[in-house]
């Protein structure tokens, strides 16, 4: 292992410590969390639209200037809508969110069942079913999507911590072996 990298050890708790707690803290008003992502989502999609649109303007000679300019046009149109209506745009990635479990867990049922003769495929077969269960249920229930945006990112926030700070700890111990 790196010597100077497990020196650092202290620096890998920090930051998960950091993770942790803005994750905790997330957990406090998910809704919040999750307006603020979908505002934030808007404010990207603003910024790239505006990119998007000088970009076509800057190449006017080239054959894909108008679907460049309009896909800048509908990336401004979406940032704008979820900038006025978080609620509502947290909605609709929820029902976004549905669909890919719904996709994805079909997909995962269906690779499970044409690899039954192969070790492993009854958690794939589980894994595709709670898929489906979980979009279904977000798909019948999207309003859900207020709190759910936000779980998911101080859920992330604090399994990242997690992470960081038990590499921090292996490091440590690497560090004190040297």
């Amino acid at each position: 292992m790196n010597n100077i990298l497990a020196e650092k050890w202290r620096w890998f708790i920090g930051l998960g410590i950091i993770a942790v707690v803005l994750g905790f803290l997330a957990l406090l008003d998910t809704v919040f969390v999750t307006l603020a992502s979908v505002v934030f989502l808007g404010i990207l999609l603003l910024m790239a639209g505006f990119a998007q649109i000088f970009h076509a303007c800057s190449l006017k000679e080239w054959k894909g200037f108008l679907l460049s300019a309009l896909a800048g046009l509908v990336y401004i149109i979406c940032g704008i809508l979820l900038m006025g209506e978080p609620v509502t745009g947290s909605v609709a990635l929820t029902i976004f969110i549905a669909v890919c479990f719904c996709v994805g867990g079909v997909m995962r049922i269906i690779i499970a069942l044409d690899h039954r003769n192969t070790g492993g495929w009854g958690f794939l077969l589980f894994s595709g079913i709670l898929g489906v269960i979980l979009g279904l249920f977000l798909g019948f229930m999207p309003w859900q999507g207020l709190w759910l945006i936000g779980f998911m990112i101080a859920f992330d926030l604090m399994f990242i911590g997690f992470g960081w700070i038990q590499l921090g700890f292996i490091l440590r111990k690497a560090n004190d072996g040297h």
